[in-house]
């Protein structure tokens, strides 16, 4: 191996008040409070989003963003976002974090929730590690997938992976920007968008030691990206074709993680939570799993309208500029990256 893959993590996630099965514009006082507790530090790993279109209708509010610096060991960079998890925890007392990829009562295509891993190399690799992470992207997307009700109603492996519109098929273009997998416009590294949210360290290391030894792999996959598409329209509901089987066999030859090859994705267990216990315990679950590793419990309280305008303040206000700068540099970028 001549060169290092730097590794990088932006976390997304539901912040729930008590009785609520959605998230509100409270969210943005429990990002106030993270950033305001350290601003150097929080204001420019911190994000939010919202519902787009018709999604608005069933809720307006979306997922919340913490995001890691850049690293070239997973140990690394899983013992920063436990850094900021710990302090947004603290923030963020009074209410659930639901680290899944679609709330299970919600079908909102636009409304959800991920972890997109951003890998740095060499912009004479970049092309080529882009093809080769594309290529096992589909195996380290079933082992994290944790969104398995849509409506209300059990869905299958993944309803976030299964809608296409902010991820989906591959493009001829892969600075397109909702599809699997891109080449970043605006920080030149390589995004991989697939993932729903992961709130298991342990899950976290195999993927991202799994994705570093890819990057840093010499060889090249032989990606057909009409083949890729083909095949998404099976696996992201839990079916494995040909092609799914025969890239399986690559990934053990290039020895990865074997925990890929036959662990449980977190889908399967929170199906079966929500059927047989309901879904404020599968809720109640994934928050427990987001909040392990920062020995901090929740004890969430009802809605305040006082606190949800005191975060449009103290945050999304004052943080405008800078939505609008990465908005414009997600959409043009440097020009220049390669």
């Amino acid at each position: 191996m001549s060169y290092a893959a730097t590794l990088g993590l932006e976390e997304e996630f539901f912040a729930l008040e008590a009785g609520r099965n959605c998230p509100t514009l409270q969210s943005m006082d429990y990002l106030r409070r993270f950033v305001w507790s350290n601003v150097k530090a929080n204001l420019p790993h911190s994000a939010s989003n919202f519902a787009k279109a018709d999604d608005r209708k069933e809720c307006f509010m979306g997922s919340i963003e913490l995001s890691t610096g850049k690293h070239e060991e997973p140990d690394d960079l899983v013992k920063d976002l436990i850094w900021r998890r710990t302090c947004f925890a603290k923030s963020a007392v009074h209410c659930l974090i639901v680290p899944t990829g679609a709330l299970f009562h919600l079908s909102s295509p636009t409304n959800t929730a991920c972890s997109h891993i951003h890998v740095g190399v060499r912009a004479e690799h970049r092309e080529r590690v882009y093809r080769n992470l594309c290529y096992f992207a589909p195996l380290l997307a079933v082992y994290a997938a944790n969104s398995p009700f849509a409506g209300g109603k059990p869905f299958g492996l993944s309803y976030r992976m299964a809608q296409e519109g902010l991820l989906g098929s591959l493009n001829q273009d892969p600075q397109y920007r909702f599809q699997d997998v891109i080449i970043s416009k605006r920080l030149g590294t390589i995004e991989m968008r697939i993932f729903d949210p992961i709130p298991e360290v342990e899950r976290l290391l195999v993927i991202l030691s799994s994705v570093k030894k890819i990057a840093e792999w010499e060889g090249e996959s032989g990606l057909d990206i009409e083949v890729y598409n083909a095949s998404r329209k099976k696996w992201v509901f839990g079916e494995y074709d040909e092609w799914f089987q025969q890239m399986q066999e690559a990934a053990k030859q290039l020895d990865l993680n074997p925990a890929l090859f036959g662990g449980q994705p977190l889908s399967d267990q929170l199906s079966m939570m929500a059927t047989q216990s309901g879904i404020d315990a599968a809720y109640s679950f994934l928050d427990e799993l987001w909040r392990k590793p920062t020995g901090i419990v929740a004890e969430p309280k009802p809605y305040s309208s006082f606190k949800m305008a005191a975060g449009l303040a103290g945050y999304y206000v004052p943080r405008l500029p800078l939505i609008a700068y990465k908005g414009y540099m997600e959409w043009y970028g440097k020009n220049g990256f390669k």
